[in-house]
């Protein structure tokens, strides 16, 4: 799994120690909907023929401010990372890739066609920007 990686984390606990449930509720409501940009953007992006992948990926709440954007269609992988001698695996994401690693028995060269790696940079850095914009409004509207 894949995490959005929080630019200001020190700002953001000291907002979240500070605002406490008005802070959460923000948060959360940010980072929906970064899920959501996130999802959107992966379904742009993904490759279409009769529109099973892109109709696979769903955002959904795991718990309190962690949502998760999953491509569910059996061959999301090979179309995100390719397969045989044209896989393309992004840093960071070998994990997830590890999982889809064939076992060689056939030579199948499908050329990667990356979809969720790039919703997830600009979902990333959407994300650090609404959050730094929400903690700067919380501090504003507290400290008047």
């Amino acid at each position: 799994m894949i995490r959005l990686e929080v630019k200001n984390a020190k700002a953001l606990r000291a907002a979240l120690n500070k605002y406490k449930n008005d802070a959460v509720k923000e948060f959360d409501s940010i980072t929906k909907l970064s899920a959501q940009e996130i999802e959107g953007v992966a379904k742009r992006l993904s490759p279409i023929d009769d529109g099973t992948l892109r109709q696979s990926i769903k955002t959904e709440k795991e718990y309190k401010l962690s949502y998760k954007v999953t491509a569910y269609a059996k061959y999301s992988a090979f179309q995100e990372f390719g397969t045989g001698g044209l896989v393309n695996i992004p840093d960071g994401w070998e994990r997830i890739a590890a999982k889809f690693k064939g076992k060689g028995v056939k030579q199948v060269n499908i050329k990667p066609h990356p979809f969720m790696y790039p919703a997830f940079k600009i979902g990333s850095k959407l994300y650090n920007k609404y959050l730094k914009d929400k903690i700067k409004e919380l501090n504003s509207k507290f400290n008047d």
